[in-house]
């Protein structure tokens, strides 16, 4: 999350750190939105419109923002600069590793959605933080303070708490939990290896980094479809509805992944991550106060504490 510093400053050095955190609200905003949006609409899919082939969904996800790339790059093609780094994308190792994650994470996302009650696939995502730690210690050697570990472990138990009657404690079948297993190592390297590529390539623009990275990733995803798809996708039964409901889920999936790259590759996989677990406290806390839903005394507190923990995760060093 954006790091606010006290002390003094010179009012240029005041200024840039108010650009920070204008941009860090917003990217953090735009990805809050959009994806609440998406998830929602994807479970649509699912469930009312009966498309259950997660990986062919997410197929066009990226035909989608692939098409949308394509379309303001011929439009404005200072927005989508072509990527020059001297040498072929595609012989870089970083590079190709981000297409694979690319590639086989969002499938897995959406087969875990399909597959587990929206409760339990929540409270699972908490597992993307430890595993973004272990990974960021592992390939650059770093580690957060401990006053920022115990601001995450306490984000995670005030969680995992405020879930717990609706996760019902267990996932419904071994299939959902076998996926989320898979899911989240990958989820959390995903998250890791897009800044680092990121920074790799020179900090270069997002849109022009997933212009470069969707092509090769859409290929991955379709090699794996069959291994992720139930049969009957060519005998699935289209109707205005969900022809609609498939384009809305491609359209909100341009806008998650530009504005989830943006918050990846400019604050970091943690505070991607910690956008997770506010999005869901938020909710909690926005439906109570204004729209009055019922919740526990034990659920509004736990919603409470972790955003005090994210917000002293942004304010630590």
């Amino acid at each position: 999350m954006a790091q606010l510093d006290d002390g003094g400053k010179s009012p240029k050095a005041a200024d840039r750190n108010d650009e920070d955190t204008a941009r860090a609200v917003l990217f953090l905003g735009f990805n809050f939105l959009s994806t609440v949006a998406l998830i929602n609409i994807n479970k649509y899919v699912f469930t009312k419109a009966h498309f259950g082939f997660p990986a062919a969904l997410s197929n066009v996800h990226y035909v989608t923002s692939w098409g949308c790339l394509a379309l303001l790059k011929r439009l404005i093609p200072a927005l989508v600069p072509t990527l020059d780094v001297g040498r072929p994308l595609h012989t870089d190792r970083d590079f190709l590793a981000m297409c694979l994650l690319i590639g086989s994470v969002t499938p897995l996302n959406n087969m875990s959605l399909q597959l587990n009650p929206i409760a339990w696939y929540q409270t699972a995502k908490l597992a993307v933080t430890p595993v973004v730690v272990a990974i960021e210690y592992g390939l650059d050697g770093v580690v957060p303070s401990a006053a920022r570990a115990a601001c995450l472990a306490l984000v995670c138990l005030f969680v995992v708490k405020m879930r717990e009657p609706a996760a019902g404690g267990a996932p419904q079948s071994a299939a959902g939990l076998i996926c989320v297993a898979i899911w989240v190592p990958l989820a959390a390297a995903y998250k890791v290896q897009f800044g680092r590529l990121r920074r790799k390539l020179g900090k270069c623009s997002t849109l022009a980094l997933m212009h470069a990275l969707f092509p090769y990733a859409l290929l991955v995803q379709t090699i794996l479809s069959p291994l992720v798809d139930p049969p009957g996708l060519f005998e699935y039964s289209w109707t205005a509805t969900s022809v609609f409901a498939v384009a809305a889920s491609g359209l909100g999936a341009f806008l998650v992944n530009y504005s989830g790259f943006l918050v990846v590759g400019h604050l970091g996989a943690i505070s991607h991550v910690l956008l997770g677990q506010a999005k869901s406290a938020m909710t909690l806390l926005v439906a109570a106060l204004l729209f009055g839903t019922s919740y526990t005394a034990r659920e509004l507190v736990c919603a409470s504490g972790a955003m005090a923990s994210i917000v002293a995760y942004a304010y630590l060093k």
